[in-house]
């Protein structure tokens, strides 16, 4: 959850949210689909719902401040780098199209073989290999200034 809406909070209430639904919505599970790609299903529905919602209430109110990736590294300088890597990072995923970056997170993030992938996402396999496609593509030219 926090690669797609990238704050712990928002990820933790939406983990709660995507095990209620899917506590609520069991009875109705017809085994269709493997129980791994609908429980994975109903977690892209809870982000894209939740990331929709916040869009659309986007005030102008400061922006929280990133929340670096944990590192090893026990330098300040090396910590700084890496925390100000890691905002512009998030804040290059952040533009990205929520499908673009479903596509990312599940097969680049979350390591799910891209069928897999294509299959939560709902869309044809080669659909999903040119959005994780397009995703680096606009990942790459967003963070050009950072790893040329």
């Amino acid at each position: 959850m926090y690669q797609m809406t990238l704050n712990h909070a928002d990820a933790d209430d939406l983990t709660q949210e995507v095990f209620l639904r899917a506590a609520r919505g069991l009875p109705e599970f017809d085994g269709r689909a493997e129980f791994a790609t609908w429980l994975h299903r109903i977690a892209l529905n809870c982000a894209n719902s939740f990331l929709v919602r916040r869009a659309r209430r986007a005030t102008a109110s400061l922006e929280e401040a990133p929340e670096p990736v944990a590192s090893g590294m026990d330098r300040p300088d090396r910590q700084a780098a890496g925390a100000e890597a890691d905002a512009r990072i998030r804040q290059a995923l952040e533009r990205l199209p929520v499908k673009l970056r479903a596509a990312i997170v599940l097969t680049v993030l979350q390591d799910v073989p891209f069928p897999e992938a294509a299959r939560i996402e709902r869309c044809a396999l080669p659909t999903m290999y040119w959005r994780v496609h397009e995703a680096r593509r606009q990942l790459k030219g967003l963070l050009a200034d950072v790893w040329p």
